[in-house]
């Protein structure tokens, strides 16, 4: 072992590679003495978070409170992270052990965790006990799978197939473990989706029996966001859409030239999608009803 004068250096960089928050197993892995954990939590340059784990006096709120809890940050807290996009509900998940009994408060270790703490406890029986102090990327997908509706569970799948965190082939192994609702998710993924409007339109067309494509290239104009049947075209736009003046000029152009080749298009916001969804399904509707998602007979197809 190093001695303690000289692990603090050592210690700090181990904790800088983890959130500030590791387990003093892994810490006596790089040779970091037990004697030196104790130094630095007296001294104050550690703080210890539960029997096992300490972590710098600064260290990330939501790490360090899930292992005070007891356990591990998953599902949509770990996953939000990565830049996934996941149903925000303004509350920390941590996984633990499925056979733990005292769970702490994530502020406080010497607290029991009571209904009060904004906290969702995750108890799968699938997955080993956590080892770090914040799930790797398919355990967390796994939680917030079964955590979130349907839909927004499919926007999370889409948006890791999207990201490259995970392959199409991996993400079978994911579900894998799961009862088998859950499993049939898989038949309902895209990673081509660009968006989670963009996967909610999708999934909700697709179950009305319409046939959709994400990310269409069209000569001219780009990929657009969805094509259901041959020349109905959906565009999706978020809060901050377009919001330079270039970005509405080349919506427009974009608009312009669709209209010149055939095209049907229906652009929809983030409000219309959320919150109106059945106004925007009806008119998609009609608009098929009417065969206006189809080439007219004999007429000349650009794709």
């Amino acid at each position: 072992m190093l001695p303690a004068r000289h692990d603090l250096p050592v210690l700090l960089s181990v904790l800088d590679a983890l959130d500030g928050v590791t387990s003093t197993s892994e810490l006596h892995s790089h040779g970091v003495s037990a004697a030196s954990v104790r130094a630095a939590v007296e001294r104050g340059d550690l703080v210890r978070l539960r029997q096992g784990w300490v972590a710098v006096p600064n260290a990330d709120r939501d790490v360090a409170g899930a292992v005070r809890v007891g356990g591990a940050l998953s599902c949509v807290s770990a996953l939000g992270r990565e830049g996934l996009w996941c149903l925000a509900d303004g509350r920390m998940h941590v996984r633990v052990p499925p056979n733990i009994s005292h769970l702490a408060s994530p502020l406080d270790r010497r607290r029991a965790l009571s209904p009060r703490h904004p906290v969702v406890v995750h108890r799968p029986s699938w997955a080993r006990p956590p080892r770090s102090a914040v799930d790797d990327i398919a355990v967390a997908l796994a939680c917030a799978t079964v955590c979130q509706p349907q839909l927004d569970a499919i926007v999370t799948l889409d948006s890791a197939l999207a990201l490259g965190l995970v392959s199409p082939s991996s993400l079978a192994d994911v579900l894998a473990p799961l009862p088998a609702k859950y499993r049939a998710y898989l038949g309902l993924v895209d990673p081509a989706s660009q968006s989670g409007l963009e996967t909610k339109a999708r999934v909700r067309l697709r179950g009305r029996g319409l046939r959709t494509r994400s990310q269409v290239e069209i000569p001219g104009v780009g990929h657009v966001d969805l094509l259901i049947g041959e020349r109905l075209v959906l565009e999706l736009d978020g809060y901050a859409w377009h919001s330079k003046k270039k970005d509405f000029n080349e919506d427009r152009r974009r608009g312009l030239e669709l209209a010149r080749l055939g095209y049907t298009l229906l652009r929809l916001s983030y409000e219309q999608v959320t919150y109106s969804w059945d106004a925007c399904e009806t008119t998609i509707l009609d608009l098929v009803r009417r065969r206006e998602h189809l080439w007219p007979r004999g007429a000349a197809r650009t794709e």
